[in-house]
């Protein structure tokens, strides 16, 4: 019976990529606790990943999440790590963000950041920064290869232009970071961070609860390079442990 609707709720999830709870009970007609119960297996067994109120559909390591994708789940928890990373910026600072979902939930702390300088490889925060930034603002686009379903921009080119700066604070997301370093799916997209750390001041990194733990082929940090790691809730004693054994401060 349980491996029977374990089965149907990873059915579900690849036609519907995503559900909240109340519309799982619903369709495999059982209590929450039963449907808890099937969600923790799936979860320990890597099949999904649990987000407040819903479920997703565990991607495969290494795999580039499209951004539509990406901006639909945890977003209570990325507009939570949003707003505590907007305290680290203020006005006339230069900034490099880059393109993931949860850097773009701090649009509306810069649009009201005024004399700001933007330099960023997110296609769509590119476009949407410049319809909402102060009037002395700016906002520039690093050059090269577009990636389609991350909606940014990678390649050499990219990294020489970043020479160009002198860059006050870095703001990345990743897609895994464990206790050995920080991870990304694709390796031009660790290219670009790692360029732009090395030409930046302080770097920080947005990364909610679901990315700890996660591995990925491509490591473009470790521990050390950055000075905060800003998530949603208290990461496993391990984690604050290594912050404090490189002096990095985890805020959430």
């Amino acid at each position: 019976m349980s491996d029977s609707r374990r089965d149907q709720i990873v059915n579900l999830l690849k036609k519907y990529k995503k559900l909240d709870n109340y519309e799982l009970e619903k369709m495999l007609f059982c209590s929450y606790s039963t449907l808890r119960r099937e969600l923790l297996i799936l979860e320990k067994e890597g099949v999904i990943r649990r987000y407040r109120g819903g479920v997703v559909l565990e991607v495969e390591q290494n795999h580039v999440i499209s951004t539509n994708y990406r901006e639909n789940v945890m977003i209570s928890e990325k507009e939570k790590i949003a707003e505590i990373a907007s305290t680290f910026i203020g006005p006339g600072m230069s900034i490099f963000i880059d393109s993931s979902s949860t850097v773009k939930r701090l649009l509306p702390y810069l649009a009201n950041t005024p004399k700001l300088v933007v330099i960023t490889n997110g296609l769509k925060i590119a476009y949407e920064f410049s319809h909402v930034c102060t009037e002395d603002s700016k906002i520039f686009m690093i050059a090269g290869e577009v990636i389609k379903d991350a909606e940014s921009v990678v390649g050499d080119y990219g990294n020489s232009f970043l020479e160009l700066f002198q860059i006050d604070l870095c703001i990345f997301s990743s897609t895994g970071i464990d206790s050995f370093g920080i991870y990304e799916a694709n390796f031009a997209q660790a290219l670009v961070k790692k360029k732009a750390m090395a030409m930046g001041g302080k770097s920080l990194l947005l990364a909610d609860y679901t990315k700890f733990g996660k591995k990925h082929a491509y490591k473009f940090s470790d521990w050390a390079s950055f000075e905060y790691v800003i998530t949603d809730q208290q990461p496993d004693d391990k984690y604050l442990a290594i912050a404090k054994k490189y002096d990095t401060e985890i805020l959430y």
